[in-house]
């Protein structure tokens, strides 16, 4: 699959209309040869994926956070931190026909303040109102090549010298040489002609005898096997072998048609999932349907052929662990509970003894039964009545002691449970390593997991801090000890607390006396977004004052009780911008 210049343009047009003028909010390595970028626009967060695998290089957008997929940090991400990250995308640039697409990045170079974590970087973002004070600034260039074993990802400077590159290039290599300090040269133009000015004798003079897929991409710009195919399926009703006798006039003018139309983003499907993306309608593909933009073409392309990221393999590995755990303590209250039952029923032993002691000269030798009330009381005709009315009184006199234990321990077990179900959702919404890492600690730390030996200690992480678009801070927990700092250190007596109702999740202050409604909104939405309950269309969402809210007694960190509280219902989603993500 060929991710052509055509499909590059559509792309183009579609970050045109999301991240221009965006600032980004966060960089990450998403692997060794991919970069993640978060942008803020238009008061909507945007993520970018950039790669450069020669068997996968691409760009577009993605509908999932994007997190790191590499550890330490090389130089070339120190460079993205430095130039990138704080900065406006102030253009977007595609040099006609080809696989080259250049991001003009200006920041602030005061803004810049280091993030202690190694996963992501953020920043605090400067208003736009304080930019008269700025007195200096950074400009680069953000250069993506998408061309498949010749990929790269470049950071170029305000004088068109390379920075660095995700993959360095030597002379040994390449004549095009991509080393820092090396001047930036544009990948140099195929001896080809200009689609557009396509004509009837261009076309029969490329076409010749041979085969006419290879004849067109062979003789113009941008036009990939696929984009060929599809022109000759146009214009001949099928893709013909040999470019004897073809009706040269009409492939020229389909030629000129499918590159000057708009994006008409495709998805080709069969029974095993997408086979073919393209951005017009492809005849030549069965199976081929629209969607709603090129980004989702290519995202639903490639999800189907990447193996599992780093972090959803390492997601996956914890709750595994947590789901046996569960279950051991699942058996455990289970019987619990059963022995409980029996010791309630052995209160029947005691009345059982005593009704044998005072119909004890009423016992006939060798009796079976006495009934008394109506019930039924069995007999050993073998043994005496005092000694049957004894045994079940010592059998009752240990059952005391039990029935006093066996409470506690059923509600320390359910008080676990509730625990371990609480880690189990946050682990199910958590967006990157750090968190998933976070969780685990937690796990070790509530007695959940063994501790592990290799485990990097981890730096205390601050909740996540959200401008909403009125300018009002929120603060979201998205583990269980963020979740109590959010709710009984962050958080004021007044301040509103949001969670969502009756299912597990992250506690959401707004820190703010009396609040808009549209921030109220924002703040419900994402705390329906850090649920349970992510994926459904609406949730239902608890709203109180902080000092509602209350600890359970020697309950699981971050699980509380409130009253009273009022209901809305919200949309999750991510809202506002973020502040400080650690």
């Amino acid at each position: 699959m060929y991710f052509d210049a055509l499909t590059l343009t559509a792309v183009v047009e579609e970050l045109r209309a999301t991240v221009l003028s965006g600032r980004i909010q966060r960089v990450v390595l998403v692997g060794p040869l991919a970069i993640g970028l978060e942008v803020y626009a238009h008061s909507q967060r945007h993520y970018l994926f950039a790669s450069a695998d020669p068997q996968a290089a691409r760009i577009h957008l993605v509908n999932q956070r994007l997190t790191r997929g590499v550890d330490g940090e090389p130089p070339f991400l120190l460079l993205l931190r430095k130039y990138v990250l704080g900065g406006r995308i102030v253009n977007i640039e595609q040099p006609p026909y080809e696989r080259v697409v250049l991001f003009s990045i200006t920041k602030a170079a005061e803004s810049r303040k280091r993030s202690v974590n190694t996963d992501e970087i953020t920043i605090d973002d400067l208003d736009d109102d304080e930019t008269d004070q700025v007195e200096e600034w950074l400009h680069c260039d953000l250069i993506i090549e998408p061309q498949d074993r010749r990929s790269n990802i470049i950071l170029v400077d305000d004088n068109n010298l390379i920075l660095d590159a995700i993959k360095r290039v030597t002379p040994r290599m390449s004549s095009r040489v991509i080393l820092p300090r090396r001047a930036y040269e544009l990948p140099p133009a195929p001896p080809k002609r200009d689609p557009l000015r396509a004509t009837a004798a261009d076309i029969e003079a490329a076409l010749g005898h041979g085969d006419p897929v290879k004849a067109l991409v062979a003789a113009y710009r941008g036009i990939s096997p696929q984009t060929a195919r599809e022109v000759l399926m146009r214009a001949c009703g099928a893709v013909p072998k040999s470019g004897q006798g073809l009706p040269a006039y009409t492939i020229a003018a389909r030629l000129r048609e499918i590159v000057a139309e708009p994006p008409a983003p495709h998805l080709a499907s069969d029974e095993n999932g997408p086979i073919a993306y393209a951005p017009y309608r492809p005849l030549h593909l069965p199976g081929a349907a629209p969607v709603t933009s090129m980004s989702a073409a290519l995202d639903a392309f490639y999800a189907t052929r990447q193996p599992p990221s780093g972090r959803d393999q390492r997601r996956a590995d914890l709750a595994a662990q947590l789901q046996n755990s569960r279950e051991h303590l699942a058996r455990q209250r289970e019987q619990i509970a059963a022995e409980l039952a029996r010791v309630n029923e052995l209160d029947r032993l005691r009345w059982e003894g005593e009704m044998i002691f005072a119909f004890l000269h009423q016992i006939p030798r060798g009796a079976t039964e006495l009934i008394v009330e109506g019930e039924r009381i069995a007999l050993d005709p073998g043994r005496s009545p005092i000694e049957q009315a004894q045994e079940r009184f010592k059998a009752y006199e240990k059952a005391k002691s039990a029935r006093s234990i066996l409470p506690e321990r059923l509600a320390e077990t359910e008080t676990r449970l509730a625990g371990i179900d609480q880690l189990l959702a946050l682990l199910a919404v958590a967006d990157d390593t750090t968190q998933i890492d976070l969780i685990a600690a937690e796990a070790e730390e509530a007695g959940y997991l063994r501790p592990s030996t290799g485990r990097r200690r981890l730096q205390r992480a601050r909740p996540l801090q959200i401008r909403s678009s009125e300018g009002l801070p929120i603060y979201v927990g998205r583990t269980a000890r963020q979740n109590e700092e959010v709710t009984f250190r962050l958080a004021r007596p007044t301040d509103l607390w949001l969670h969502a109702r009756n299912i597990h999740g992250a506690h959401v202050i707004i820190r703010a006396d009396n609040p808009p409604e549209r921030t109220i909104a924002e703040a419900a939405a994402l705390a329906a977004y850090y649920s349970q309950a992510r994926h459904d269309a609406a949730v239902e969402v608890d709203i109180c004052r902080r000092r509602a809210v209350r600890k359970i007694p020697g309950g699981p960190v971050g699980l509380v009780s409130y009253h009273p509280e009022r209901t809305v219902r919200a949309r999750p989603q991510l809202c506002g911008e973020v502040v400080q993500k650690w």
